[in-house]
Parts: C-alpha cells; sequence; structure tokens
C-alpha cells in the first residue's frame, strides 16, 4: 500500500490578485476545504507470466530437459479454507499423466503408521491432522496419487518416521511441536530423495527424473534465511549438480486468505486467477504455477 507521504498535493494560491478575507461580505465566503483523504492504493498489476490451458501444458513448457529432480510444493487444503479442488488431486489428474514416462520415483510427504510404535503412533498422527486442519479426502488424495503413481511404473515413497520421532513432534499431553514436525518433513523428503538420485544413477537405463511432493516450504530453492533449515532444495541440488527444479501449485482460494501469501510477488496473480494456468518464473529453475480458479 503507498504511503500517504508518497502523494504530493501541490497548492498555488495567487496571492496578490487573491482579495483579503476581511474585503469579502460574510454571505460570500465559502467554507474551508475539508482535508484531503488519502487516495486509495491501486492494486499492484500482475508480473509478467505465461499463462496455458491446462497444468499438464504449463509443465512440459517450464520442465528443463536436464532437471533431475522435481521438487513440487503446495499450499494445503484445510478445513477453514474454501473447498475446491486441491493442487494434490489436480497434481494426480492434470500433472501426472504428462510426466509419468520420464518419472522413476515419487516421494510424498506423508508417513505410513509404524504398528511397532502402538498407541503413540496413532495418537501423533491424529494430532498432527487436526493441528494441521487437514481434511478428511487428503487421505485418500494421497492414496490415489501413490496408486496412479504405481499404475505407471513409477515407485512411489513416503517418510519414514520412528517412535522417537512421534514422541518429539506431538509428545504426550502437549501440543504438536511445529519446528520439530517441519525438521522431521524436510530431513526425510531430502534422505528418499538424495537417496533415488544414487540408486537410479546406477541403474544403465533409469527414467530421467525424480519428483517430490510436499509444501511449499520445503522445495524452496531461493528461502528466506530464517526458514532456510527447512528447504531440502540445497542438498537435493548438490546431489544432483545443479539440476533440481522447484514449481509452486497455488490453488487460488487456498492463497486468497493466506497473510504469508499476500505479502508475495506472484499474489497478484492470484488475485487475477481465471480459468487458465498462469506461470511466473522466480527465478533460475524456479517456478510458481497459479492453478485455475473453480467456477462458482
Amino acid at each position: 500500500m503507498r504511503d500517504a507521504s508518497a502523494i504530493l498535493v501541490l497548492v498555488v494560491v495567487a496571492a496578490c490578485h487573491q482579495p483579503k478575507a476581511r474585503d469579502v461580505p460574510r454571505d460570500a465566503r465559502r467554507p474551508a476545504p475539508a482535508p484531503l483523504a488519502d487516495a486509495p492504493a491501486a492494486a499492484p498489476a500482475p508480473p509478467a507470466a505465461q499463462d496455458f490451458p491446462d497444468l499438464g501444458a504449463a509443465l512440459t513448457a517450464i520442465i528443463p530437459a536436464d532437471a533431475r529432480v522435481i521438487g513440487f510444493g503446495e499450499l494445503h487444503a484445510r478445513t477453514d479454507r474454501a473447498q475446491v479442488k486441491s493442487a494434490l488431486a489436480r497434481f494426480t489428474t492434470d500433472a501426472l499423466p504428462v510426466l509419468a514416462d520420464k518419472l522413476s520415483d515419487l516421494v510424498i510427504e506423508t508417513w505410513l503408521v509404524d504398528p511397532k510404535c502402538g498407541k503413540a503412533a496413532k495418537e501423533a498422527t491424529a494430532k498432527v491432522t487436526i493441528t494441521m486442519r487437514r481434511p478428511l479426502e487428503t487421505k485418500s488424495e494421497i492414496a490415489e496419487l501413490a496408486e496412479a503413481a504405481r499404475a505407471k511404473g513409477i515407485q512411489p515413497h513416503a517418510m519414514r518416521v520412528t517412535c522417537d520421532d512421534y514422541a518429539r513432534i506431538a509428545p504426550a499431553g502437549k501440543d504438536v511441536d511445529a519446528e520439530a514436525m517441519l525438521t522431521l518433513t524436510t530431513r526425510e523428503l531430502g534422505r528418499i530423495a538424495t537417496e533415488a538420485v544414487a540408486i537410479r544413477d546406477r541403474e544403465p537405463a533409469h527414467r530421467p527424473w525424480i519428483a517430490l511432493y510436499g509444501g511449499a516450504l520445503h522445495n524452496d530453492r531461493f528461502p528466506d534465511p530464517s526458514v532456510a533449515e527447512w528447504s531440502y532444495a540445497a542438498k537435493v541440488d548438490a546431489a544432483t549438480h545443479d539440476h533440481f527444479v522447484e514449481i509452486d501449485l497455488i490453488v487460488p482460494e487456498f492463497a486468497e486468505p493466506d497473510p504469508v501469501s499476500q505479502k508475495q510477488p506472484w499474489f497478484p496473480l492470484v488475485r487475477a486467477a481465471d480459468d487458465r494456468v498462469h506461470v511466473w518464473k522466480r527465478g533460475d529453475r524456479s517456478f510458481v504455477v497459479v492453478l485455475q480458479r473453480t467456477p462458482p
């Protein structure tokens, strides 16, 4: 928003030709004008972006041919946000069919509850789901993505969570430890991706790409220093010798009420979202994809 001090009002008074107030009849005097109100700040124009008819066309255009690992990030669906088709569901139906022939592995930000950890694991998983306001549909959408990957010959991977991890992220009788949860997610996504790269590179004829799918914080190539420890991008970029690509998938209805999103340079694209997919290039091998707005 523009500051009022940036609005310059220039008032020119021709004093030598203007009659003094006492020389004007009282009934001819006009009341003093009211102070000027601050002009409303104009909405910033959307940044320069490419637009495409659908997500598949956008990804085909922006993913470099020499990519090795593609980190997809999303704003998670939440029960307190608009109930529209999630980025996760759109990735399964619109992106995976286009990428499948080039993907060997798909790492998903989820975990399978380890029965050896007993009741504590189930309680911690439920507590995290409630704290993150995950809709019930998210669990089935993750399963659908994994099954769709397997059907295309892609190996899906889930995070490995130990009994000690459950105790750290959701201590008994306490709230979820958000930082511990972020640390665990970053550790696991980075570990699985780098291990998959090493394993596939030993195969004589592997598919060229590995994909990760998770939160938009963890795949950030240009993170703010305050949250840089929760991005796996630098680790995976090193493992791929600078062939990691970051792609954020933004559902406009999820981003509109989000305070963090509202401060981003790509947010005007959210305001302008329509029936096409808009892509803004943040930097080298880094893209923000604003998905179609769901019709009313």
